[in-house]
């Protein structure tokens, strides 16, 4: 059967499960054209697993019985928020198996009580959005004497306007005779299960005390949330956190939000750096003891009272982050916002919907920070929207967040994984496992101390394998880089890997990606790329350099964190004709001031191209 003939069959099959043929053919072409890549033809096998996926929204993967409309805008958002075939099959796995699990979402909503009635009700139609892709939201009330009833009524009328019943709870802990905690999670279990989907539960925090038969509110929501997430708890996929502020504040970004935090590895940091910026507050000391300097602190008094404040609530979000992440899945993601931002209607623009769907952030992280075009941002349409530039401009707003606000304020967390880098120039038998033994040198008369990281020679070819679908002629790979070791990133076990070497003369090397792979079945998740990038582009940042084949399907993701792009077919001698045929092109990443000069340098440009260009892969025949 020709391709064209299958897929007006399956386009036929499909409409038995909507009565509008209009709506699923213009639906399914969307589904077709999702599934090419460049000008690749979609394949029987995925067109047909995409179909029956698309079968079982119907069938049996949700809760609501939706007319063609509803049907069409779930199908179509589905398809217009995912970037790449991958992230819609994600998406459909998990939200779509009819299994009768739910998957949850938990809610910690601060100063709720601030918050207008015209976002309050878009807030509310943002809920009723998550029920319908498959997110049950669960609402958990922060600790306040005199707040608590207030966001209890104001969560109740979201719930309702969301068409959802709300389950108010008072309890979410009861502390047993033993001292022992029970979360009502788990206590409440028939309130969990498929007969009660309409039920969203509303938990204020009060801790029941079995051995005085009394309730009080908690002190300590850290503690509070970290039993309520433990136990034979519902399915929790994402908790979100929403505030005035946003997210975790980053430096680098002029105190806008980070964009995605890696809890495992930066969790420490993060936590000194906010700690040491609320001791520093709360000192009241000003610059210097000049006249001005010391009056300036008692003007700004009540501005420092408020920064103050919001560096505590930054704090305390990040050990909530890091608690309830930590009794989770390690897919499950956590994700800090503003109320408003969490009000966005578009399901492309929402950083709650959009994490729904594609399990990442509105921009990567990844992202150079100076990489902008400012006016011309802001009368482009498409490259806002596919956020391009990592850093948007300010939108003049009208007391609703803009989608650039939303950017700046979201922050995206993982409990993550674990990274190791191996700074070794040379790999030995001492600094690395299954070493191959014509690698191994003499011993010194120091030998190095035994418990040095090691590099896992195996692991590390295995990832390179599987991630390239090609065998990794190991012996001459290890022949060209060894003693030009720049450094070796590696992800969690072997799950992501980047090798970084130093090529070019000696009197002026440069850094050089030589080989970046992701496990085939982490691709796109975890933030595994984003992680890798980050740390080189901090760990080199005046210059690193990669390539890449021209019909990469990745080169737009390349070259979105470059700052040039070279074709490697160039003539780059034409007195001595030094042009040769490449299917490569060079990608080039540089700090502004760096790159700036380096790109200038037709001699050093031309060395460098050279050199990249001439690599010799190291594959087996």
């Amino acid at each position: 059967m020709e391709i064209s003939q299958e897929i007006s069959y399956k386009k036929n099959s499909f409409s038995h499960h909507c009565s509008s043929s209009r709506v699923i053919k213009r639906s399914f072409d969307k589904i077709v054209k999702v599934h090419k890549f460049k000008d690749r033809v979609v394949n029987r096998k995925d067109l047909s697993n995409t179909f029956v996926m698309w079968k079982n929204i119907f069938t049996q993967g949700f809760k609501y019985n939706q007319p063609n409309a509803s049907s069409k805008n779930l199908i179509l958002s589905v398809l217009n928020t995912t970037a790449t075939k991958r992230e819609a099959k994600d998406y459909l796995s998990k939200y779509t198996k009819g299994n009768g699990q739910h998957n949850y979402c938990l809610f910690f909503i601060r100063d709720l009580h601030e918050v207008g009635p015209a976002i309050l009700s878009q807030f509310s139609s943002v809920v009723k959005r998550l029920g319908m892709l498959g997110l049950r939201p669960m609402f958990v009330i922060p600790p306040s004497l005199s707040h608590v009833n207030i966001q209890a009524e104001l969560l109740d009328n979201i719930v309702t306007g969301a068409g959802l019943r709300p389950l108010h709870l008072k309890e979410g802990l009861t502390k047993s005779r033993t001292g022992l905690y029970h979360s009502t999670f788990s206590q409440q279990s028939r309130f969990f299960d498929m007969a009660n989907s309409n039920f969203i539960p509303i938990i204020k925090p009060y801790v029941y005390n079995e051995e005085t038969a009394s309730e009080f509110m908690t002190k300590d929501v850290v503690k509070f949330m970290n039993y309520l997430c433990q136990g034979d708890i519902p399915h929790i996929d994402k908790f979100f956190i929403l505030n005035k502020t946003g997210g975790i504040p980053s430096g680098e970004r002029n105190d806008n939000a980070h964009v995605f935090i890696n809890l495992s590895q930066e969790l420490k940091h993060l936590y000194s750096s906010l700690s040491y910026n609320i001791s520093t507050l709360s000192k009241r000391e000003p610059r210097s003891q000049n006249l001005l300097d010391r009056m300036e602190v008692l003007v700004k008094k009540d501005e420092i009272s408020s920064l103050e404040y919001e560096y505590h609530d930054h704090l305390e979000d990040l050990l909530l982050m890091d608690t309830v992440l930590s009794n989770l899945a390690p897919t499950a993601t956590g994700l800090i916002t503003t109320t408003n931002a969490a009000a966005l209607s578009s399901d492309r623009k929402n950083p709650l919907v959009y994490n729904l769907l594609t399990d990442r952030s509105l921009i990567s992280s990844s992202l150079p920070r100076f990489k902008k075009y400012g006016n011309e941002m802001e009368s482009s349409n498409n490259s806002f929207d596919d956020h391009t530039w990592y850093e948007l401009p300010p939108q003049p707003g009208n007391g609703t967040a803009s989608h650039s606000d939303a950017v700046l304020v979201t922050t995206v967390l993982k409990k993550g994984v674990h990274i190791k880098t191996y700074d070794y120039k040379t790999l030995t038998q001492f600094n690395s496992v299954g070493l191959p033994k014509e690698f191994y040198v003499p011993e010194a008369e120091t030998k190095p101390s035994a418990n040095i990281p090691k590099l896992d020679i195996n692991k590390f070819k295995s990832i390179i394998d599987q991630s390239f679908k090609r065998s990794l002629d190991l012996h001459d790979y290890l022949n060209r880089i060894n003693g030009r070791i720049a450094t070796i990133i590696v992800i969690g076990d072997y799950e992501g890997i980047a090798i970084l070497t130093y090529e070019g003369s000696e009197n002026n090397p440069f850094v050089y990606l030589d080989k970046f792979a992701v496990l085939p079945h982490l691709k796109g998740s975890l933030g595994i790329s984003d992680i890798i990038f980050n740390l080189m582009f901090k760990k080199f940042p005046n210059e690193i350099l990669w390539r890449s084949r021209k019909d990469n399907v990745v080169n737009k993701w390349y070259f979105q964190r470059s700052v040039a792009v070279l074709d490697l077919s160039v003539d780059l001698d034409p007195e001595h004709n030094d042009k040769q045929q490449s299917q490569f092109k060079l990608f080039y990443y540089g700090n502004p001031q760096y790159a700036k000069k380096a790109l200038r340098d037709k001699t050093r440009l031309r060395e460098v191209m050279k050199s990249v260009r001439d690599i010799k892969p190291s594959w087996h025949k």
